[in-house]
């Protein structure tokens, strides 16, 4: 399988500095093509929230090139690659906690990530990012040619409220699961400012036909499709601002 990458920051309408991280990093070895994608949303009424999403992003960027990368050259199996996300997960918020610790004050931040190995991907989720796929519709002659589903929960109550996050108290657990990947899928990771103001309907429109495409896809054009997501999305109202990182498997 090929893979074809679009990323899309940008404070939107919101002004100053942008609390979202995000993180797409993507290599090639002899058993075949790794990535890792990650977005984060620092919690803006918390001080140092930008700090937090990207002390998650460097944590977890290191580890695909070290521990990470050992595993995918040894073959490793689903159920320890799953433990090393679990054991990582855990890290970052000790990393978090010490940090509070130093500052004398709370931060936190969501974190939605996807690591792709071989013909598995493997999920990693807290808070109200979130990470959705679609794919095409096997239906034919379906008016909708795309379909698109959201893989995570948000971490909220009913009020819109998060409820768990890196940082904070440390205590939060993460959602960390499998799958088996499939060819013609596209993966959208994103933070809340992106989504709000995008109907699900719109963004399966939108990135669909990247599925149509050569696995040497022009990336410019996946950059611009992200893009024109933002652009509705600030037009809809949102005026948070946004991090999304998409990811074509072919």
């Amino acid at each position: 399988m090929r893979m074809q990458t679009g990323i899309y920051w940008s404070a939107a309408a919101g002004g100053g500095k942008n609390q979202d991280s995000l993180s797409l990093q993507h290599i090639r070895l002899q058993r075949g093509e790794c990535l890792l994608a990650a977005v984060c949303d620092g919690i803006g009424s918390l001080p140092a929230s930008q700090q937090a999403g990207s002390c998650a992003i460097h944590c977890l960027t290191d580890w695909f090139y070290h521990e990470g990368k050992n595993l995918i050259l040894q073959n490793s199996s689903r159920e320890l690659i799953l433990l090393a996300l679990q054991r990582q997960f855990h890290l970052i918020q000790e990393n978090l906690r010490q940090f509070q610790k130093k500052q004398n004050s709370e931060t936190g931040s969501t974190l939605s990530a996807v690591l792709i190995i071989r013909n598995s991907y493997y999920l990693l989720h807290i808070g109200d990012s979130r990470i959705y796929r679609i794919r095409r519709r096997k239906i034919p002659g379906c008016r909708q040619r795309y379909q698109i589903c959201c893989l995570t929960r948000d971490d909220t109550d009913w009020q819109g409220r998060l409820l768990k996050c890196v940082g904070v108290s440390g205590e939060d657990r993460a959602v960390i699961e499998a799958g088996r990947l499939l060819a013609r899928t596209c993966f959208l990771l994103c933070t809340d400012g992106f989504y709000r103001g995008n109907k699900e309907v719109s963004m399966s429109q939108v990135l669909g036909p990247l599925l149509d495409g050569s696995p040497a896809g022009n990336t410019r054009m996946f950059d611009r499709r992200l893009e024109l997501l933002g652009q509705q999305s600030a037009m809809a109202g949102s005026r948070d601002h946004m991090a999304a990182v998409g990811i074509v498997v072919q």
